[in-house]
């Protein structure tokens, strides 16, 4: 069976953005992306639907499936920004920001644009320039997603069709051939490095070994449709938390899905029902908006995946509040199974808000950039009282 990138109502107009081939940046190479450049790409990176809150912790809804419930006591806010890194600054000039990873030490940023990864110190001041366009060795053509697994950083490079290791320095250790197109990627203790793609259709996850490529992560049988046979852009999101398990966050269901080292299945949880519906109804009148399915490359709503020390997840997706408010992201508690939002505050400019990008840090710390621009700054991020 080959798994469609959307099932009825699970694709849509992209909240906030939708790309032709013609003005994205060029696919890595025509040769590993076949046919793309033909068709329409439509990605779902701003919300322009609103988050309901479900009430209280979650539970098992009429469906019988099981949700995350937004919390209605508590929202992590970010407050005004205290450094910044201008896009015109002369040390360091992005094309693009494809993805934020903090370290210890500082911030790695990916440019998609001008294919490097860039080294900031916490105050966004540039430390170094890490690579740049090309095939050898340290050399990108596509930095998409960053990752990191104890002392390594790990760059998906999508034109290259490889993962690139790094020291938490950036220096370049070796680097790894991944199987089909990828989406995400992570690093298992055991297991070794899982890609998010389309390698294997029946599974979520590619495992990479020095022996061959393998299936992991099964698709469960209610989230899998016949896609009959068009090509969908892959769009899943992969990480691990302490404990071992892997997480991956279906793009086409809103579903976060998890699975032991031994690829068994352990729980899955659909993102807040009411925000899930909104954006499924969103996607669904995205492929009607491009001309159908086979016009429509796919939509993403769910941006970001990762893990906090704690053990819960945060997931950057955004969406508009009927009260004005900005969500940019989900904490997720994978024990009580709510979902505490990351905000900016009702006064801050409503579409400036809806079209920045956020990466969480931490707990207490974002990295925010602006709308429309390739700039970044930091800000606090503080646990509050949701207002009634």
């Amino acid at each position: 069976m080959t798994r469609a990138r959307g099932v009825t109502g699970s694709r849509s107009r992209p909240s906030g953005g939708a790309y032709s081939a013609a003005n994205r940046p060029r696919p890595p190479s025509s040769a590993r992306w076949p046919g793309i450049v033909s068709h329409t790409v439509a990605l779902g990176l701003a919300g322009a639907l609103g988050v309901a809150g479900c009430g209280g912790v979650s539970e098992a809804q009429d469906d019988g499936r099981a949700y995350f419930s937004e919390s209605t006591d508590q929202v992590y806010e970010i407050g005004s920004s205290d450094a910044r890194l201008d896009q015109l600054d002369e040390r360091v000039s992005f094309g693009s920001i494809g993805d934020v990873l903090a370290t210890p030490g500082g911030y790695f940023v990916a440019d998609g644009l001008d294919p490097r990864i860039v080294l900031l110190d916490r105050s966004l001041d540039p430390i170094r320039i890490i690579g740049r366009e090309g095939e050898g060795p340290g050399e990108y053509k596509f930095p998409s997603r960053l990752a990191r697994a104890d002392d390594r950083i790990l760059v998906l490079d999508g034109g290259n069709g490889r993962v690139a290791y790094l020291t938490l320095d950036g220096d370049f250790v070796e680097s790894k051939r991944i199987p089909g197109l990828a989406s995400d990627i992570a690093l298992h203790p055991e297991l070794g490095l899982l890609v998010a793609g389309n390698e294997f259709p029946d599974h979520y996850l590619a495992r990479v070994t020095a022996q061959g490529d393998t299936a992991f992560g099964r698709i469960p049988e209610e989230l899998r449709v016949d896609a009959g046979g068009l090509f969908r852009w892959p769009m899943d999101l992969v990480t691990i938390t302490a404990d071992g398990v892997i997480h991956v966050l279906d793009a086409d269901q809103l579903a976060l899905v998890s699975f032991r080292p031994d690829g068994a299945l352990a729980s899955v949880t659909f993102l807040p029902r009411d925000m899930r519906a909104r954006k499924l109804k969103s996607a669904q009148e995205a492929e009607e908006t491009f001309g159908g399915p086979t016009r429509l490359l796919g939509t993403q709503s769910v941006t970001t995946l990762g893990p906090l020390d704690d053990g819960r997840l945060f997931a950057r997706i955004t969406s508009a509040r009927p009260d004005s408010v900005i969500t940019k992201g989900l904490v997720l508690d994978l024990k009580r199974l709510e979902a505490i939002p990351l905000i900016f505050p009702a006064d801050r400019d409503r579409q400036s808000a809806r079209g920045a990008g956020v990466y969480f840090e931490g707990l207490d710390r974002a990295v925010v950039n602006p709308m429309s621009t390739a700039s970044l700054e930091t800000a606090p991020v503080e646990l509050v009282a949701r207002d009634r």
